[in-house]
Order: structure tokens, then C-alpha cells, then sequence
């Protein structure tokens, strides 16, 4: 996958499944997750769930921070090297 495809993916997802219907309008890749308030401890577990779910990476706990979880847009670049690494390794991404 394309880091465009993880982040394509992760809209549908984080606006579908994690924000209520009124947060939901306006919702791109670059909308600030962790400093509007819209990822919390909750949604992010959730999420993680779902990245492992649905694309088989394991995010680190060394990796769940205000950085990389700043807006989908970093989450999907920090995806995309994720699988790029496990490809690297012979680990099926």
C-alpha cells in the first residue's frame, strides 16, 4: 500500500467509526487528531486495533505519541515505513 492508501484508509475509518457525527464534517489527513482532542487514550487503543486488524502492523508503544499520531497524514506515513521495514525483514506486510 501507498502511504495516500493508508491515509485514504484511515479517514474512512477514524471519521466512520471513532468520531461522533458532528466532528466527523471537515475530517481530512491534515485535521489535528491528538491536539483538538479528537484522538483520546480510547480512540487511540481502538485504532490500533484496527491497524493491526486491518493491515497487520504492530505499532510500538515507543510510537504512540503526539508525533506520530499528530493527524492521519503522519499516521499513514508512519504505517507506510512500518510495512516497508517488515518487507525489508521478510515479514509479510
Amino acid at each position: 500500500m501507498t502511504e495516500d492508501d493508508y491515509a485514504t484508509a484511515l479517514v474512512r475509518y477514524v471519521g466512520g467509526e471513532l468520531l461522533p457525527g458532528d466532528a466527523r464534517d471537515g475530517l481530512t489527513d491534515t485535521t489535528p487528531l491528538m491536539e483538538s482532542g479528537l484522538l483520546d487514550s480510547l480512540r487511540v487503543a481502538l485504532l490500533l486495533t484496527h491497524i493491526r486488524d486491518e493491515f497487520g502492523l504492530y505499532v510500538s508503544p515507543a510510537k504512540i505519541d503526539a508525533h506520530h499520531f499528530r493527524d492521519i497524514r503522519t499516521i499513514a506515513a508512519m504505517l507506510h515505513g512500518l510495512a516497508l521495514e517488515n518487507e525489508t525483514q521478510g515479514e509479510p506486510a
